[in-house]
């Protein structure tokens, strides 16, 4: 559980800086891994993005960039970015099926773009 707050953690950075430009290299080199073990940090974001608890700064940025960032299956993120998204995304996969689907009905619920992400996941394009 903890784990999921920190994956979510770091896509909201991820997410954030996807939102200003393909271009800016700010969290290219983020450690995704970091954020995975870090239960508690990831289980905070969940919260703050699912309505579910309070948010911080960032957790609000997330919350703000997430809608497009999950409809554009990452388009707008650098290559780095995309790499690191899509394994936050897959790391919160992993440690949670039922929490990465109420994720994606939240943010998704029409899913008129789970093909493109799943393909995103799967391809990383």
């Amino acid at each position: 559980m903890k784990s999921i707050l920190s994956l979510l953690c770091a896509v909201a950075v991820i997410t954030v800086v996807s939102g200003q430009g393909p271009h800016y290299n700010r969290y290219d080199n983020f450690n995704a891994d970091s954020i995975i073990q870090n239960e508690r940090v990831l289980l905070a974001y969940y919260k703050c993005v699912m309505d579910k608890g309070p948010c911080t700064k960032d957790g609000k940025n997330f919350k703000r960039v997430l809608p497009e960032t999950l409809a554009t299956a990452c388009e707008r993120c650098s290559p780095k970015q995309k790499l690191v998204v899509r394994k936050l995304l897959l790391g919160i996969r992993a440690k949670s099926e039922p929490r990465f689907s109420e994720l994606l009905d939240k943010y998704d619920p029409g899913q008129t773009n789970r093909e493109a992400l799943y393909s995103f996941l799967v391809t990383g394009n």
